[in-house]
């Protein structure tokens, strides 16, 4: 296990040395507001890969003496052992480490129903309101990236992200742990006031 996790460590420092310097990551200059959108897989417990998409809108402020953020993200999932829909809503807070490298925790909402529940009342599974639909409500934490913007403009921002988090959703008869990884673009805008 451990020549594994070395492997990992190497090929990423090997990663790292062929990112040109121009897009190493800084602090979001002026774009103060943003959306977020990309691909999401991971898996729930240990046996359960997930595969899906995800979206989300948040604010930059200084808290703390730090670059801070807070959005809510919404993640839809494909899981596949048993094959059930799920939808994962976040309410999260970062704080910035390091150029764009930061840490974030806050709180979570999931929802799963089985698969063929949800393609026959696709709208009610959406929504919510679908009687099968198992809730469950845990914590968030999570690491991540975001590298510098691809557009150099001083109204809009295109960040490249990549994210790694673990949810834990609690609910009356079981807890389902997930480790998700997210790989997308920050769509920075100006402050809006």
């Amino acid at each position: 296990m451990k020549s594994v996790k070395r492997v990992f460590i190497v090929t990423g420092l090997i990663c790292l040395n062929i990112i040109p310097a121009k897009l190493i990551s800084q602090f979001n200059n002026q774009h103060k507001n943003y959306i977020d959108i990309g691909i999401a897989g991971g898996t729930q417990h240990h046996n359960s890969p997930m595969l899906g998409v995800y979206g989300s809108f948040g604010t930059f402020f200084y808290a703390f003496g730090r670059p801070s953020s807070i959005d809510v993200r919404v993640k839809e999932l494909y899981i596949r052992n048993p094959e059930q829909q799920g939808t994962l809503i976040t309410l999260t807070y970062r704080f910035s480490l390091i150029k764009g490298l930061y840490a974030g925790v806050g709180g979570a909402h999931g929802h799963q129903v089985m698969i063929g529940e949800f393609l026959t009342h696709t709208g009610s599974s959406i929504g919510g309101t679908n009687p099968h639909i198992m809730h469950s409500s845990g914590y968030n934490v999570e690491a991540g990236y975001v590298f510098r913007s691809l557009i150099k403009d001083s109204f809009v921002g295109l960040y490249p992200t990549v994210q790694v988090a673990y949810t834990h959703l609690f609910s009356a008869s079981h807890s389902m742990p997930n480790v998700i990884l997210n790989a997308g673009f920050k769509i920075g805008f100006r402050k809006w006031n």
